[in-house]
């Protein structure tokens, strides 16, 4: 019992790491990360609604999918998305008013603001992963559709990103007539993130094993428990 309260504060504070990264890259003005780019957009077209309250959408639609994706296959314990998107969703709206003292004023700083963005992400991101709890609702969706597809998990998670960029440049066409929310920054941090979780990871010793399952040696598999995933790329 001990063991499984520690892992969820582990997962608790990473995925409150992860919206304080996400925060201080949406304060550069360079964009901001693939996954939350469209809550982003519709923050900005929609001002009276919370960045974190449109995120808290796009996780609860993201659950949905793998609903309708996995259907019998979909396990209950995939429900402890709900308590994390939440959290994640008061996180940035939290963040977001407790940082407004963030505002570079110049390209260089921008892009200092966005490296410490990314770091404070991937280390979120690696925090997660190494609780080995459950994943999010991007992550748990991209292997809901790897195991049903046979796609491998990183190719998959690719397409995913990119899927999320651009629903993001639609909507903001349509809702504001030009590209916002979307820039240098989003591209950067895509790239970026997963190698710096990576580093991140093997600082804290590797992933816990799976709660409830004896981990085979060897196994190296930063895929949280359940997960149904082709990890080959």
């Amino acid at each position: 019992m001990g063991q499984l309260a520690a892992r969820c504060c582990l997962l608790a504070f990473g995925i409150v790491a992860m919206a304080a990264g996400i925060v201080l890259i949406t304060k550069t003005g360079l964009g901001t990360s693939p996954i939350s780019s469209l809550g982003y957009v519709l923050s900005l077209s929609f001002p009276n609604v919370s960045y974190g309250a449109f995120m808290l959408g796009w996780n609860a639609a993201l659950l949905i999918g793998q609903i309708a994706i996995l259907r019998r296959r979909f396990k209950a314990a995939a429900l402890l998305q709900v308590p994390i998107s939440v959290l994640f969703s008061v996180g940035i709206d939290a963040f977001g008013s407790l940082l407004p003292f963030v505002q570079p004023h110049s390209y260089p700083a921008s892009l200092a603001v966005l490296a410490a963005g990314v770091a404070v992400l991937a280390f979120g991101v690696a925090c997660t992963v190494v609780a080995n709890v459950v994943m999010n609702s991007g992550e748990a969706f991209v292997c809901a559709v790897t195991s049903i597809t046979g796609w491998s998990f990183g190719r998959t998670k690719v397409g995913f990103d990119l899927g999320c960029v651009g629903l993001a440049v639609v909507a903001s066409i349509a809702l504001m007539g030009t590209v916002a929310g979307v820039r240098e920054g989003t591209v950067i941090a895509a790239a970026a993130t997963g190698f710096v979780v990576n580093v991140f990871i093997k600082l804290m010793g590797g992933v816990k094993p799976a709660l409830g399952e004896a981990r085979k040696r060897g196994d190296e598999s930063p895929l949280p428990h359940g997960a149904e995933c082709n990890r080959a790329d």
